[in-house]
């Protein structure tokens, strides 16, 4: 067993979160503060992030970098080839003896739910991408192929507003997703609705708040919610089953990995879509919702990396202390 300990970094748009953890499973600290995405903001604002993250959660962990065995960063940005070096060599400036590992956000997400070394991982949150991880170590991150009309949060809230301009010209039946809408913006029509809609700076941005009643309003039984739940989960699946197939991923056993906001939530509507869907194909995948925050699954990794076994001991420890510090998945299909 290993002595030191496992940095976990995870980088979005929105924030970025780091974690200390031991080889016992045990998390020690936790930080959050901004986030950034590297290709449109700079390496150097990036990397100012990740390095506030780190001296927060050392500090708070009660360890110095030289007792961290491997940095594992799960960031945004890492498309294409040699994304993850440019990650690397920032994070050896201050970690010039630790093994680094760099690679995608939506790879670690991965590890917040599965130890089996093939798979794949669908992430979704305000966006989408998905990570495809077959024998031999080959892998295939989605990333900018994945089209707008299948952003998660976002393409869902968009899909909504337009499903009430439907409605209101009788293309769709009526839906409680008006009143979700006019509540939202203190509009009292939906032609007020619509001039915000198609003239305010930043409107779009705004409503995707409204996904998880959507969702809800899905769940409970709306029609027009749940048609736009079922376009949105097709699409998706749509791309996914590709990529899969793609990579001769589709007859073979592996897990699949649920993991971001908009599948959590009991009994969601949407997450039953998307499994049901993806089962029609990937008939010997066992799909599993996310146990953790993608944090804790760049933490996993880290593990699996130094070659340390995973027990189910350790699983405990990592599920007490990822509960701790409010790190849980809260993922269920």
């Amino acid at each position: 067993m290993t002595k030191g300990y496992i940095l976990g970094i995870d980088q979005g748009g929105t924030k970025t979160c780091a974690a200390v953890m031991d080889f016992n499973g045990n998390i020690l600290s936790y930080h959050r503060t901004g986030g950034c995405y590297f290709p449109n903001d700079g390496l150097e604002n990036a990397m100012g992030y990740i390095f506030d993250a780190t001296d927060n959660v050392l500090k708070g962990a009660k360890v110095s970098e030289n007792d961290i065995d491997i940095v594992v960063a799960g960031v945004t940005g890492i498309d294409w080839d040699g994304d993850d070096d440019i990650i690397a060599d920032a994070l050896r400036v201050r970690f010039a003896n630790q093994e680094i590992v760099a690679c995608n956000d939506c790879e670690i997400a991965y590890y917040s739910g599965a130890l089996n070394p093939v798979g794949a991982v669908i992430c979704a949150g305000t966006g989408v991408n998905v990570a495809i991880i077959a024998p031999d170590d080959q892998k295939f991150v989605l990333g900018d192929y994945m089209k707008s009309s299948i952003q998660g949060g976002s393409a869902i809230s968009r899909r909504a507003i337009e499903a009430v301009f439907d409605s209101e010209i009788g293309a769709f039946p009526a839906t409680k997703l008006t009143k979700l809408f006019l509540d939202f913006s203190n509009e009292t029509s939906v032609f007020g609705l619509l001039q915000r809609y198609i003239t305010e700076e930043g409107f779009l941005l705004k409503i995707i708040s409204l996904v998880p009643q959507i969702i809800g309003l899905a769940n409970n039984g709306d029609f027009v919610a749940q048609e736009i739940l079922t376009s949105f989960s097709d699409d998706l699946c749509r791309c996914f089953v590709a990529a899969m197939d793609k990579m001769n991923m589709l007859d073979i056993p592996c897990d699949i990995i649920l993991a971001g906001s908009i599948f959590k939530g009991q009994q969601s509507y949407l997450t039953k879509e998307v499994v049901k869907t993806i089962s029609q194909s990937a008939k010997s995948a066992n799909i599993i919702g996310a146990k953790f925050h993608p944090l804790v699954g760049a933490c996993i990794l880290g593990m699996i990396k130094k070659s340390e076994n995973v027990t189910e001991q350790i699983h405990a420890n990592i599920a007490v202390s990822a509960e701790k510090f409010e790190l849980l998945g809260m993922i269920e299909v």
